[in-house]
Parts: C-alpha cells; structure tokens; sequence
C-alpha cells in the first residue's frame, strides 16, 4: 500500500516560533552564503585544488539533510524539530536541481 508522506503542521505558537527560526536561519545561511564565498576575493585566491575542496563542501553542507536529521534523531525534543523541519522546508526548492547535477555528473562520468 502506498502512502503519500505526511508533513506536520505547526499547532501552537511555540511551534510556529521555532519554524520560523529554522527558515531564518536557513535562509541567512543558505545559497546566498555559498555563492557569496565563491565570488570573494578570499576565495579567488586560493589555489584551484582548495577552490573545489572548498566548493565540494559548500555543496554538501546544504540545510536540508540537516534539518531531517534533527527531525528524525532529535524529535522528541519540540523545538528541534521545528528548527530541523525550517531548515529542510528552506533548501527543499533547490534539492531535485542538485540532485539532477549529481545524477548527470554520474551518467557523464560511465558514459566513458
């Protein structure tokens, strides 16, 4: 039998409270970081070898697995949720084009 997912709605303002603050916190940290690092001139600096270092991180570290994680391992506790969950709704809009880049880099890459 299949189910769809059930995404949890926030019920009280302490709920609503914490949310908010993961989407804020995801947002101030996000994308805009990322490419705000790569355009600086810090960043130009380095070697290419610590440019992709750098850059490999910056896209692994992307909010959302960390916020399903605080979900998932840390639920119990309300406001970790709630945080976990704002991070992860934050990046959600971006993860089907990072993983298309993954996939596509992988398909390239046994093509050979």
């Amino acid at each position: 039998m299949n189910k769809l997912i059930e995404l949890p709605f926030p019920v009280s303002f302490v709920q609503i409270v914490w949310l908010g603050i993961g989407l804020t916190f995801g947002r101030a940290f996000g994308k805009q970081l990322d490419q705000n690092i790569q355009n600086s001139d810090w960043f130009k600096g380095l070697n290419l070898v610590w440019q992709n270092l750098l850059k490999r991180a910056l896209d692994f570290l992307h909010h959302w697995w960390i916020g399903a994680l605080l979900m998932v391992y840390f639920g119990d506790v309300e406001a970790v949720f709630w945080f976990g969950y704002g991070l992860l709704l934050d990046d959600i809009p971006d993860v089907p084009a990072r993983l298309k880049k993954y996939f596509n880099y992988l398909w390239k890459n046994n093509e050979k």
